[in-house]
């Protein structure tokens, strides 16, 4: 579709681009909200109607990234070539403001939680203060649910309390009390890490994020059970400003009557192997899954750092048909978000889930934040890379579910393997990557290889807890127990809150008929973890 002028001089503020304006950027330009400057008025848009001309034109603004006809989305932030043609030529004519009585009144924005009281709101118990320098910050926060019954939730509502520091915020849930104890720990509200605790998890395959500009929207066909007894884990990434900066978050919780019509399942295309040169252009990061069951995809979101500049995700049906499922040309770190298509995607058995994204080291990439360009390699840090593509799965038929999730771990087992020996190959001293790569051998239940890998990540860093956990499961494995026993021990001396160490030692003791022993084992492992099934059931197993 082409833009056909409008008659010179016709186009006025009042009558033709305040609705443009009112609809599509004053929900974010005017006070308390993300955006930089108000856009409520004449004034106000005259004073920046240059640059409203330039970031429009160029689909900076409104921020919305897929490329329209590779996905269809909903709430898809998006100006008409009509609306970006009048923008242009009412600009480049002056940017007359027309007669005050064509003006349209301003919308009724709904202020506070975006879609009505929520049923249950957690907030930080205190406001945790942002230094005013340095690097970027992560901090996660422990915040007990209180829910008296298990519900199901059809949304979750994000408030960062502090848009200007706020850059982005994960949540996950944690039945353990780790989480807590961890918080608890630290001095100050949270506790600092870029990697949130293992026995936290992501539900049901959803996608609790948030980002600036990001809207949020009930889904009850794919609720999700919230149960009692559990911890929201909230992770922000702060971005100092200057100054000292509180930071005080709520999180709202809309339930539902309804039970999902079917689970859902997150699959995450990635490859941690990302070695990009300094100079380089057009660095290329690949990954695929073939479908081993019928689904429907959902929802979609990627993930990279700054030196990320185009984004493929797409399916290769069957038939060899190539199916877009989403296509970012020009990423940007600072508007990230998930993207939920405006009707399932249908893909059946045999389907392979492609991501390619590309990457640029050089100069030309005005947001690399290296000058000059360095060698960036995969990791946590902003300053490093990723390369995720999160799919959110709904199998068509129920007893499929289970076909996917075994099917899938045992792909994320064999690639962590390969990734792990990768790493090694690089570095033969990495102590992360001995233990992972045990654990993945664990996986494969291949024990005479892990348990090697367990040593030296125990003998490279030797204050680590779970290297020791690890070592002595692969040793209780093997039927060394005097070694398993000394290392559950190491284990529960480095961190008291092991409490699979706990079970295990149970478990051995009660093999050796030392009844009060395996009691207390069992017993302090469930006041660290109440949830822990093992514990409790091999408390259950305990003469009295």
């Amino acid at each position: 579709k082409v833009y056909h002028p409008r008659a010179a001089g016709s186009l006025a503020f009042t009558k033709d681009i305040a609705p443009i304006i009112f609809q599509n950027c004053a929900g974010c330009h005017r006070p308390g909200q993300a955006a930089p400057f108000p856009l409520l008025n004449f004034a106000d848009v005259k004073a920046k109607a240059k640059s409203i001309a330039e970031v429009t034109q160029k689909r900076v603004m409104p921020p919305w990234k897929p490329e329209p006809g590779y996905g269809d989305f909903l709430n898809a932030r998006l100006l008409s070539v009509e609306q970006l043609g009048m923008l242009q030529q009412w600009v480049s004519e002056g940017a007359v403001k027309g007669n005050p009585n064509d003006l349209p009144p301003l919308p009724q924005w709904t202020e506070g939680w975006q879609l009505g009281k929520p049923d249950l709101v957690v907030e930080m118990l205190e406001a945790f203060i942002l230094p005013p320098e340095g690097g970027d910050v992560y901090r996660n926060f422990a915040l007990p649910l209180p829910l008296a019954v298990a519900r199901y939730v059809d949304a979750v509502e994000f408030r960062p309390g502090n848009f200007k520091v706020v850059h982005h915020a994960a949540m996950r849930l944690d039945k353990t009390r780790l989480s807590r104890k961890r918080d608890a720990r630290e001095p100050g509200p949270g506790f600092g890490g870029m990697t949130m605790p293992e026995t936290t998890y992501m539900p049901n395959g959803q996608f609790l994020n948030w980002q600036p500009g990001k809207l949020p929207y009930r889904a009850p066909e794919v609720s999700w059970l919230l149960e009692t007894n559990t911890d929201l884990v909230l992770q922000l990434h702060l971005k100092p400003d200057g100054k000292p900066e509180p930071v005080q978050c709520s999180v709202g919780f809309y339930f539902t009557a309804r039970a999902p019509e079917r689970q859902g399942f997150k699959i995450v295309l990635d490859n941690p192997t990302i070695d990009i040169p300094p100079g380089e252009s057009n660095y290329q990061l690949e990954d695929s899954y073939v479908l081993p069951v019928d689904a429907d995809v959902t929802a979609i979101f990627p993930h990279a750092h700054y030196l990320a500049r185009e984004m493929q995700g797409f399916a290769t049906l069957p038939d060899g048909t190539k199916k877009w499922l989403l296509l970012i040309k020009n990423w940007d770190f600072d508007w990230q978000g998930d993207y939920r298509f405006a009707h399932p995607v249908l893909l059946p058995k045999g389907t392979a889930l492609h991501m390619l994204f590309t990457y640029d080291n050089s100069t030309n990439n005005v947001r690399n934040p290296n000058h000059p360009p360095k060698r960036v390699q995969f990791g946590m840090e902003t300053t490093d890379e990723m390369g995720e593509l999160w799919i959110q799965a709904l199998p068509r038929r129920e007893d499929d579910l289970a076909k996917l999730a075994d099917d899938y771990s045992a792909k994320s087992i064999a690639k962590e393997v390969r990734v792990q020996k990768l790493r090694l190959e690089k570095n033969p001293n990495d102590a992360k990557a001995r233990l992972q790569l045990g654990k993945a051998l664990l996986g494969l239940q291949n024990f005479a290889e892990a348990l090697p890998q367990f040593q030296l990540a125990a003998n490279l860093n030797p204050t680590n807890a779970d290297a020791h956990y690890f070592l002595g499961l692969a040793q209780r494995i093997s039927q060394n127990r005097a070694a398993a026993r000394s290392e559950f021990e190491k284990a529960l001396q480095l961190d008291p809150d092991q409490y699979k160490a706990h079970g295990n030692l149970g478990v051995m003791d009660l093999e050796e008929n030392n009844i009060a022993s395996a009691r207390q084992h069992f017993q302090d492992g469930l006041r660290i973890n109440p949830d822990d099934a093992f514990c409790r059931e091999n408390l259950g197993r305990v003469p009295k």
